[in-house]
């Protein structure tokens, strides 16, 4: 990937150290990152290299940072008081992670071109579908307890498609896009998506996932074939190792989805409505000529757990984490690991 410079002016040398390494930590960025936190080195480095994207804390910038050729210039908002308006602010005194999304987000908006983004792994990325139909059975739970159980050791992303997942009340935080967003930019702008998604990726205990939809509908007319497509092109384009999906039956085209998968969940129940609704799902997937899927999936008849816990950041440290640990991935969790 033809790496380009982003640059960091603080005079705040703590700070700036921390920001670059949170950034330089994503590794399918365009960005290679330079700090300075003295004013002379970074004129005398700014009017010899060519500078892509600046991040220069308000307190830091002066009139002359304008006559630099530096095609995106951002201020680390402090106190309100710089006056350049014409110039992009962002907050400085908010988290490392809010920070990367709005800079991403104004630099794919501006930017007429960004250098294509390759994957330098040799795996490739494996997804997980799960899926059942019958509900009230954990399904997102298992979900996201084995994501993140997988993202201690893998690089792992989580897609929720549930009609109303209530993450935002659930996580208590408010999301500024979510899925049906993500497979917008992707059908506009395919070239931008690997830092499309950098702007749109949360993190939960280690597990990066994209925030559900909040109105299920913006995903109608979604083709299975388009999802697809979609995990393809993430594969491609970012480092993830495993893709996560917690699918449900609002889907378009759901069988085609679990049809990608390399390795699908469906969770059952012991009682009789459980057994008759499992029992149809199969028999429809065979008339259909969807035998495949059956042949990728494990249905697993969970244990009744006496605690579960009510945070999701808590859920790799209970009884369905053990569960998983030893009975789901023995061979990814063994003893001794770091899990």
């Amino acid at each position: 990937m033809d790496k380009r410079i982003l640059a960091i002016f603080d005079c705040e040398e703590s700070y700036a150290y921390r920001l670059m390494e949170f950034i330089s930590e994503k590794r399918n960025l365009p960005f290679e990152v330079y700090v300075f936190t003295d004013e002379n080195k970074f004129y005398s480095c700014a009017k010899d290299t060519d500078i892509e994207c600046l991040l220069v804390s308000e307190s830091a910038y002066k009139q002359e940072v304008d006559t630099l050729k530096i095609s995106h210039i951002i201020i680390l908002s402090e106190n309100g008081e710089n006056l350049n308006k014409a110039l992009h602010h962002v907050n400085k005194y908010q988290s490392c992670e809010n920070i990367l999304h709005e800079v991403m987000e104004y630099y794919t908006d501006r930017s007429e071109a960004v250098p294509a983004a390759l994957r330098t792994g040799l795996s490739r990325m494996r997804i997980i579908g799960i899926y059942t139909p019958i509900g009230r059975c954990l399904q997102t739970t298992f979900s996201l307890t084995l994501g993140q159980m997988l993202a201690r050791r893998f690089k792992t992303l989580y897609l929720n498609f549930e009609i109303y997942s209530g993450f935002s009340r659930l996580l208590s935080r408010s999301f500024d896009s979510d899925i049906s967003d993500l497979m917008y930019y992707f059908s506009c702008a395919r070239e931008k998506l690997a830092y499309r998604m950098e702007s749109m990726v949360e993190t939960v205990n280690g597990l990066d996932f994209i925030p559900p939809a909040e109105i299920y509908q913006n995903l109608a007319g979604i083709r299975g074939s388009q999802w697809m497509d979609l995990f393809r092109e993430i594969e491609k384009n970012s480092e993830y190792e495993y893709l996560i999906l917690d699918l449900s039956d609002g889907i378009a085209d759901l069988w085609e989805v679990l049809k990608g998968c390399d390795h699908i969940y469906t969770i059952s129940r012991d009682d009789g409505v459980a057994m008759a609704k499992i029992e149809q799902y199969e028999k429809a997937l065979e008339q259909m000529e969807y035998g495949e899927i059956t042949a990728r999936t494990t249905r697993w008849k969970l244990p009744v757990f006496k605690q579960l816990p009510r945070q999701f950041e808590e859920l790799t440290y209970g009884e369905l984490a053990r569960y998983i640990k030893s009975e789901v991935f023995p061979e990814l969790f063994k003893e001794g690991t770091n899990e």
